[in-house]
């Protein structure tokens, strides 16, 4: 990907195993990334699949956030636009929220080698979980080489306000297992823009104790994995159909400018499992993505089978931001 298209920001890490995380990391990232970690991390309204069109539309909303309100500054920092500095509380809040978690997608699979993080919401959706009544209920939930990693994200359009960190602590242990299984990390992560310098930090936290109270996720991987494609199909079958490369399904996302893939293969079996051959999803997905990641030219490969293009160097080299 070009250098213009990449952002990097400060990432303070609290509280992690010793040695998995340096304090003062640096998280690496590019537009593409954004508009694939804003899809994969979303919560439409209900299961994204089931509203059909109004999800699509639900995913171009955030991902046009991009290109509105964000910048890059010269050295490579992201910033929020003028417009985005002129919105209204509630405008900022849904670009923070939109912000929050895409930056901890970003930072799971970049960090932790979450390959696969979905919106615990969508699954339950999807399949009609129902949880205990909690209001302290982690965000985002995906598997690692090293076992299950829950997510609390947080975004805030200005800095991290004192008590911020002790509200994440308490959300963050709020899934005491899935399928069994105590989840390997359990952590927060705060995409903040700090009033002193205006560009994104992010601060991801890992204290170990469980909230007051914890629910267990009683969870099927081929459900898991069912809920967390179909959307994509959805968005593929939504745009304008695109051969560029006969390895993957893909389609353009038309005023966007923004262009959206999936393996062929995958694609196939996902399909296959949608009209009921759902058993072995799982299993066949982790097959077909053990041969490797294919490579595009004009386009992110990403390492859950996704292919992700946007054409925003013009709208995020804009130098509207300064003041």
């Amino acid at each position: 990907m070009p250098h213009r298209n990449r952002f990097t920001a400060a990432c303070r890490a609290i509280a992690f195993p010793a040695g998995l995380i340096s304090p003062n990391a640096v998280l690496e990232f590019t537009t593409d990334d954004l508009a694939h970690a804003i899809f994969a991390t979303g919560r439409a309204p209900g299961d994204e699949v089931r509203h059909g069109w109004a999800s699509v539309w639900e995913f171009v909303h955030r991902a046009s956030l991009i290109p509105a309100y964000v910048r890059r500054t010269r050295g490579g920092a992201l910033v929020k636009s003028a417009l985005a500095m002129e919105l209204d509380r509630s405008e900022k809040v849904t670009l923070s929220y939109s912000l929050g978690q895409a930056l901890t997608g970003i930072f799971c699979e970049r960090k932790l080698g979450v390959t696969h993080l979905l919106h615990i919401d969508r699954y339950a959706s999807r399949w009609g979980v129902v949880f205990a009544a909690t209001k302290k209920r982690a965000d985002l939930f995906g598997l690692s080489p090293a076992g299950w990693v829950v997510a609390e994200a947080k975004g805030r359009s200005n800095g991290i306000e004192p008590d911020l960190l002790n509200t994440i602590i308490a959300q963050k242990r709020s899934v005491k297992s899935i399928s069994g299984r105590r989840p390997w990390l359990a952590l927060g992560c705060v995409a903040a823009f700090p009033p002193h310098r205006r560009e994104l930090s992010i601060t991801a936290v890992d204290p170990d104790e469980e909230g007051p109270e914890p629910v267990d996720v009683d969870l099927d991987l081929d459900r898991y994995m069912l809920a967390y494609y179909e959307p994509f199909l959805a968005a593929i079958a939504a745009g304008t159909p695109q051969v560029r490369d006969q390895r993957y399904l893909t389609s353009r996302l038309g005023l966007l400018d923004l262009r959206v893939g999936l393996r062929r293969d995958i694609a196939v079996r996902v399909q296959q499992a949608s009209q009921g051959e759902l058993s072995g999803l799982h299993d066949s997905v982790v097959e077909l993505l053990d041969s490797g990641i294919e490579l595009d030219e004009a386009a992110t490969a990403f390492p859950d089978g996704t292919l992700v293009g946007s054409n925003w160097t013009n709208a995020i080299s804009l130098n509207d931001w300064r003041f």
